[in-house]
């Protein structure tokens, strides 16, 4: 049976027909977006020349925003059917290790679903098993039909295959831990090819990423030049009437925002999610520090944001001038002390990755020792305590004195998992142990649970490749972004201020209403008015620094998913991001400075 297409997929998870969707949903939508682009106008003055969205950005204003609101509402169903996807191929790997594992007891068709009720942890995927069982329990529907009929409808393709070979092979009369031995290379390598045509998905779209972002950037160069040439003003404009002064500016802007935030939501559906920490209830002191960081680095951070807010509303003045140099500086300030924290996360990660690569020789070690000798625990991990585990070798000490106590074993394996702080770690230590009881094989146990994290390694070491490729490319495309807005900057300032000069030396000796009559009625308008090109620049740097800093948070959150750091490795990324940008804005303005000083004296 043909599994269905995405589209299909989430008009079925909707539970109601199209006409439905599109009245209840679509239509909304749209109508929202049409009635706030209406009332931001109606508010703002109107169509009417002066008000905000005068003349044609009033009418791109009235068909852009319903656009938006409607390719959203018509997305969102798809995203959470992608989203799903992703849920379900984060568990499937450990699922089917899960089921390998527990087959070597020799489990029954019949016992499956009391198996699969115990998975509650396996999150999305454990919803799809729950379909199979409610089709099989209370419809009546026989295990291969079920398995059919979920399988059509799964956004997974992997959970979809894998459920067709299943009602096959059960039809076919092969018993069911046979069927999920087998099927430990099929899903491993399903899950191998999926993997990979994720990261090239990934690496596609950064380069789509960098063109659109290209793109944004031309559009703010081009605002910028049209905002100090056609745009006039005084000193004492009303907000209003100085968000009128840079309509196009803030649209230019919007766009460059969509960009971001299109991008966050396109690569986040289709990066596959890695937790790397453990979670769980107890205290490690990593934990401690952890939380003693952030509540010292989060004190530290206030007190700089109430300092760095007195300076800059003492000092705005003169602050405005020279916003492109000190700007992103003042911005980044108050928040590096959380650079603590996030550096103590990085550094955690770095020895949670060295831990998870030692676990594979260990649990096969661990297995073949409990095999040959069918000691107690404490003994069989006493045994291993001469070889070199790296990392994992002072967690081992603390698990054997545990042991020892024989007070509560399971527990003991709680608090290595925990001690060693690693999700994969975590998680496969209690299907080795769950496997081990049941099967009486912990040999066989240990050495697919082996292969099964040796392979995940191996996946994760493609995925850091990846990470470190869009870090450099986020890196580039964050200074080349600073550096053309800074080039902007100085150019339309030389620009305005050249043009103002030539217009006060005409105004001085000749009337410039003469001049517009002489060429026809074409004058450029920051000839008539040139006293506001210092308001305009200074707008200008204003937005860009703000535009810098969105792309920053883009950025950071999608090396952060790609790297599989969690959200404190993301401020520790944003920050240092930051001070990338705020350095690359100094130098570059200074250079500037001094480039077009050699052209004015």
């Amino acid at each position: 049976m043909e599994r269905m297409a995405t589209w299909q997929i989430a008009l079925r998870r909707l539970e109601m027909p199209v006409s439905k969707f599109l009245l209840l949903f679509i239509l909304p939508s749209a109508s929202a977006g049409l009635i706030t682009a209406i009332l931001l106008i109606f508010l703002t003055g109107g169509l009417s020349e002066g008000a905000l969205f005068a003349g044609f950005t009033g009418v791109f204003l009235i068909i852009l925003l319903p656009l938006l609101t409607t390719a959203a509402a018509i997305y969102f169903p798809v995203l959470e059917v992608n989203r799903s996807a992703l849920k379900i191929e984060k568990e499937m790997h450990m699922f089917i290790t899960r089921m390998g594992i527990l087959s070597l007891g020799e489990v029954g068709a019949d016992t499956i679903f009391d198996i699969l009720r115990q998975m509650k942890d396996y999150g999305e995927l454990a919803t799809e098993v729950k379909r199979i069982e409610t089709l099989v329990d209370k419809w009546h529907t026989p295990l291969p039909e079920a398995s059919r009929i979920v399988a059509r409808q799964s956004p997974s393709p992997l959970w979809s295959d894998f459920l067709d070979r299943m009602a096959f092979s059960i039809e076919a009369g092969q018993p069911i831990d046979a069927f999920m031995r087998a099927e430990q290379e099929t899903v491993a390598e399903q899950y191998n090819t999926l993997y990979d045509t994720r990261l090239e998905s990934v690496d596609t779209m950064k380069e789509i990423y960098v063109s659109l972002v290209s793109a944004g950037l031309f559009g703010l160069v081009i605002a910028g030049i049209h905002l100090v040439l056609f745009e006039i003003g005084n000193a004492s404009a009303t907000p209003l009437e100085m968000a009128t002064r840079i309509r196009w500016l803030l649209v230019a802007g919007l766009l460059f925002v969509v960009v971001q935030v299109g991008a966050l939501f396109a690569f986040r559906s289709t990066i596959p999610d890695d937790q790397t920490f453990a979670r769980d209830e107890f205290s490690t002191p990593f934990r401690i520090l952890f939380r003693q960081a952030w509540l010292g680095a989060g004190i530290v951070s206030a007190l700089l944001f109430i300092l760095t807010l007195f300076f800059v509303v003492l000092y705005w003045e003169s602050l405005t001038l020279s916003w492109d140099k000190y700007g992103l500086i003042l911005l980044v300030l108050p928040v590096t002390p959380l650079l603590i924290p996030a550096t103590i996360v990085q550094r955690e990660e770095g020895k949670v990755l060295r831990r998870d690569e030692a676990y594979p020789d260990f649990i096969r070690a661990l297995g073949g020792t409990a095999q040959a000798r069918s000691a107690e625990p404490s003994a069989t991990i006493r045994a291993l305590r001469g070889i070199d585990f790296g990392l994992l070798d002072n967690s081992i000490d603390r698990l054997e004195k545990r042991l020892s106590t024989r007070i509560d074993s399971e527990r003991a394996w709680d608090y290595f998992a925990a001690d060693t702080n690693s999700a994969v770690i975590s998680r496969f230590n209690r299907i080795y142990i769950e496997g081990s009881q049941s099967s009486g094989e912990p040999a066989m146990t240990a050495d697919m649970v082996s292969k099964s994290v040796t392979n995940i390694l191996s996946l994760r070491r493609r995925r850091s490749l990846s990470a470190s490729t869009m870090w450099g490319v986020a890196l580039g495309l964050l200074i080349s972004s600073v550096v053309s807005l800074n080039v902007t900057i100085s150019i339309v300032l030389q620009l305005g201020e050249t043009i103002a000069g030539v217009a006060q030396s005409i105004a001085d000796s000749t009337d410039i209403a003469s001049l517009t009559d002489a060429a026809g009625g074409f004058v450029l308008p920051v000839m008539e008015d040139p006293s506001a090109v210092e308001d305009n620049i200074t707008m200008f740097k204003i937005i860009a620094s703000i535009l810098i800093v969105i792309q920053i948070l883009a950025v950071s959150l999608i090396a952060t998913r790609l790297r599989g750091g969690g959200f404190t490795s993301a401020v520790g990324q944003m920050i240092q991001l930051t001070w990338i940008a705020a350095i690359a804005s100094l130098v570059s303005s200074y250079i500037l400075d001094g480039a077009t000083s050699l052209f004015t004296t």
